[in-house]
């Protein structure tokens, strides 16, 4: 079959095909040549390249032949290629595609009556893809489902069936309607938990709450091992039925919320452990359900269960100041195992708790105690900690100096250093602490501290290790810590002249120099023809602080209106940038019509409790700030602050 196929002008996703007829040959006998063959003709999906079509029928026969072993994956694989073509953009599916599917399903359809139960509940994978023969499928589908003893089957048939119909664009069979709705009323708990997970996805009977309550119970309660069936290498089953729930349920706030409520009471630990993720994912997404999911993850800071008791902590770590009421609980999580304990006082920070000063410094003094350096690991790290306590730098201080000073890794200085620069002014009293890692492989992160202790000290020490690249190329960045260090900007307005071309990236820089880079404004406001964005309202915040013009400021603030009314917000650095209307005071007034929104949803913009509330109080101050003067009543001289 293979051998007439010019695979040397057929493409894979790692170049020409020529190698797939060994492959092929191989994969009869040896399950890594397999992988290899799914790696190359699927890969991670996108599209369905040309060497597609005619690996197709021989996956088919292998799906038919009872003596080959990979008979369920040879399925698996026909329903990875079925869903790409169906989801990926037309141009990157090979026209010769849609031909080779249609001669498949006949011989899939065969395949719900195998003697096999584990190829019969496979085969309902690739069929759910076939929604333009939807007709053809449905029916052979319920006929099936009649006659079916295996149970996992007919819950893949149930499941298809309702994919089906939900991305049909032909009429619905009324007996393939009946059939799902009626499933409700069936004696078998997993199929009632099919019917209503059917029922949501395709639309049947709307957000009727009886779904979530069928749902809820099942999950929370019900014996799980007909899943394992149904997902025969599957592991993590009640994680996977949750996160596909949730996905069913989609944006249903209230159905997610009951279901996450219900779990969280179930007596099996795995299902507890799986609901704080649910309910994690609920109260980043929305933020009226923290009020009642909050209370029901703090209780499980108690659990016997120590992955509970760190989720909790986990949790109530990332809802920030929310967290406040369960202060003494993860006070004596503190002295948890350090899995809990980590967590638990990433939270204390996070809510203000004056008792995690005095924690933070007894870990200061205990390196062995130590936290992680890096951002993301399992845990809050040191340089999260330290700074979001800037507040309590002058306690902290004497610890930082200690460790600092001892430390023999360029982690941890690194670290530190970037705590002290984030503490600014507030860490004066380490100048001679800092001055000693000049001249080593941390120094890039002790000038960058010494520049943030904004003294003249400070800049004296830093001045002849920043003057010391006078020989080589500078950089933009070289040249900014010496105008900082100097306060003389003129070689940084000649390195900015220089890359005239890209001066749109060094905006930052430019609205730090203010007026001194006047001179540039002309060339930076003809890179703002092409951009978009919140790009051009950082270009025309720049534009403002060199120029003091007020239309400058005005179309800051209509391009952040713009940028919201289409690019929404994603992440800090968003967030960060709609801070910048705050200096412009009344002359942001553009923008509050689309900023008030952001308070008044429930539907979080920015993803994740600490962003959200970050956001928030943001576009609070720039309401104040937007609503303390009016436009018309600003000088047109004024100067913007350095």
């Amino acid at each position: 079959m293979v051998d007439n196929v010019p695979w040397e002008s057929l493409r894979h996703n790692f170049g020409s095909a020529e190698d797939i007829p060994a492959l092929l040959l191989a994969s009869a006998a040896d399950p890594g040549a397999f992988g290899e063959l799914h790696n190359k003709i699927h890969h991670q999906g996108g599209g369905v390249l040309s060497a597609a079509p005619p690996v197709l029928p021989v996956l088919l026969r292998w799906a038919r032949d009872p003596g080959f072993a990979l008979r369920a994956e040879a399925i698996g694989f026909i329903g990875d290629l079925a869903r790409t073509a169906r989801e990926a953009s037309p141009e990157h599916v090979t026209a010769a595609w849609p031909a080779a599917w249609q001669d498949a399903l006949p011989h899939l359809l065969a395949l719900l009556a195998d003697p096999d139960p584990v190829v019969r509940r496979a085969v309902a994978s690739p069929l759910a893809q076939a929604a333009d023969q939807a007709s053809l499928v449905l029916p052979a589908l319920l006929t099936r489902w009649h006659e079916e003893p295996d149970e996992a089957a007919r819950l893949n048939h149930v499941l298809a069936a309702a994919r089906l119909l939900r991305d049909t664009s032909g009429e619905w069979p009324v007996e393939v309607v009946d059939w799902l709705s009626s499933l409700h009323r069936n004696e078998n708990r997993a199929l009632r938990f099919a019917g209503a997970l059917a029922a949501r996805r395709c639309g049947l009977g709307g957000r009727d709450p009886r779904h979530v309550d069928e749902i809820a119970s099942y999950l929370s309660t019900a014996d799980l091992a007909v899943w394992h069936d149904v997902w025969p290498r599957g592991r993590r089953v009640v994680a996977r039925l949750l996160w596909w729930t949730n996905d069913v349920l989609d944006d249903d706030r209230d159905g997610r919320t009951r279901l996450a409520t219900t779990l969280l009471d179930s007596v099996d630990p795995d299902r507890r452990a799986n609901a704080m993720n649910a309910a994690a994912a609920v109260m980043d997404r929305w933020r009226s359900p923290v009020t009642t999911l909050l209370p029901l993850v703090a209780k499980r800071l108690s659990d016997p269960d120590c992955r509970q008791r760190r989720s909790a902590a986990s949790i109530l770590a990332s809802a920030g100041r929310a967290s406040a009421p369960w202060t003494a609980q993860l006070l004596a999580a503190c002295d948890d195992e350090p899995a809990v304990a980590r967590p638990a006082l990433q939270a204390l920070v996070a809510t203000g708790a004056p008792e995690a000063v005095g924690l933070v410094a007894e870990l200061l003094d205990a390196p062995d105690q130590g936290l992680s350096h890096n951002v993301g690991c399992d845990g809050p790290s040191l340089a999260a900690l330290l700074t979001s306590l800037r507040p309590a730098a002058v306690q902290l201080l004497p610890g930082v100096r200690r460790r600092l000073t001892s430390s023999n890794t360029l982690a941890e200085q690194r670290t530190l250093l970037l705590a002290l620069a984030k503490w600014g002014p507030d860490a004066q009293d380490a100048l001679v602490d800092i001055t000693s890692f000049l001249g080593t492989q941390a120094e890039d992160w002790a000038l960058d501290a010494l520049i943030a202790l904004d003294s003249e000290k400070a800049r004296e020490a830093a001045l002849p290790a920043v003057m010391a690249a006078e020989d080589v190329p500078t950089s933009v960045r070289t040249a900014v810590r010496r105008w900082k260090v100097t306060g003389e900007p003129e070689e940084l307005l000649l390195r900015l002249e220089e890359d005239t071309h890209t001066l749109r990236q060094h905006a930052e820089v430019l609205a730090q120099l203010g007026p001194a880079a006047a001179g540039l404004a002309d060339r930076l406001r003809e890179q703002t023809a092409l951009r978009r964005g919140w790009e051009l309202v950082k270009l025309h915040y720049a534009l403002w602080r060199m120029t003091a013009d007020p239309e400058d400021g005005l179309s800051a603030a209509t391009a952040a209106r713009s940028a919201l009314l289409v690019d929404g917000v994603h992440g800090r650095q968003t967030i960060r940038t709609i801070g910048k209307l705050v200096p412009l005071g009344a002359l942001a007034e553009p923008a509050v019509p689309a900023l008030r929104p952001l308070l008044a949803t429930d539907v979080r913009p920015s993803r994740g409790i600490p962003d959200d509330d970050l956001l928030c109080e943001t576009v609070r101050e720039v309401l104040a700030a937007a609503g303390s003067v009016s436009p018309c009543h600003r000088s047109p001289s004024s100067t913007p602050p350095n």
